[in-house]
């Protein structure tokens, strides 16, 4: 059987600002003071998007949805195999690609070495990979797990990627605020840095949804393409130019796909109905 779930958009995001930018200005403020990150607001800031999601499901969804949403994490048969590989080489290949070009135009090509350390937070390695594994992980599992089928359950599936990538965008705002992040240091070096991590959010979501509602709302599938799209990000010595040339890059993919799928991107209804796989 077959139904649909009433989503409560504003609700669900609400929620997962809230509890990230709670911990997550905690920890801005822990960083500036001096003392160590604390474990317990640092993991409470990242797992924003899923605990509003449980809270959701628990709170306004039924068995059904909550096995629909297992279903998605567990089911590697929604996943098209034809779409894993740009799932597993787009990004890497993007970022060369990006490298090659801003090298074209007169930046070093000592870009293309393979980065000696991981710098999301500067100096502690151990963190960098949880950030870099795990928390692209627990992300989805939020996003996808309702956040975004919230919004398609609104808008067309342009409209709902465009504000899904605002609101993805903006919801990074704390992390601006730590001492020693990666973020932090974009706005250092040139603030029009910090603003290409914002803009380059926006094409990734677009891409991000097409793959997800492809792929039957895998969120196994956009997991490990979020953990892909992290390391890429990280794999080489490349320099914020490059990364504003990924942007564009990203801007031309994203508006490929849109065209070739205008009907799917702004007249067609995305699929929202839950299976209840009990039965």
């Amino acid at each position: 059987m077959n139904k649909t779930h009433q989503y409560r958009p504003v609700v669900y995001f609400a929620l997962a600002f809230a509890i990230t930018w709670i911990n997550g200005f905690s920890l801005a403020v822990q960083s500036h003071l001096g003392g160590d990150k604390n474990i317990i607001n640092l993991m409470l800031a990242y797992m924003g998007p899923l605990i509003a999601a449980l809270i959701m499901m628990y709170v306004f969804a039924d068995g059904t949805f909550r096995a629909d949403f297992r279903r998605r994490i567990c089911d590697l048969r929604l996943i098209d195999k034809n779409y894993l590989p740009f799932v597993l080489f787009f990004l890497p290949l993007a970022m060369v690609v990006s490298i090659l070009i801003s090298i074209a135009f007169g930046q070093p090509a000592e870009q293309l070495r393979v980065a000696e350390a991981l710098n999301v937070f500067e100096g502690e390695a151990i963190l960098s990979m949880i950030i870099l594994v795990l928390v692209p992980v627990l992300e989805e599992l939020g996003w996808r797990g309702y956040g975004v089928d919230s919004l398609a359950s609104k808008f067309n599936l342009f409209s709902a990627s465009i504000i899904f990538g605002i609101l993805w965008a903006i919801w990074h705002l704390p992390v601006f605020f730590i001492k020693g992040s990666y973020q932090l240091s974009l706005w250092e070096q040139n603030p029009l840095f910090a603003i290409n991590f914002f803009v380059g959010i926006l094409p990734l979501a677009i891409i991000m949804n097409y793959l997800y509602y492809m792929n039957q709302r895998s969120i196994t599938l956009l997991a490990l393409f979020h953990v892909i799209v992290n390391f890429s990000s990280e794999l080489f010595e490349a320099d914020q130019i490059s990364k504003c040339v990924l942007t564009l890059v990203l801007i031309v993919a994203a508006a490929a796909i849109v065209v070739r799928n205008r009907r799917f991107f702004f007249v067609d209804k995305m699929s929202l109905d839950i299976t209840d796989s009990t039965r």
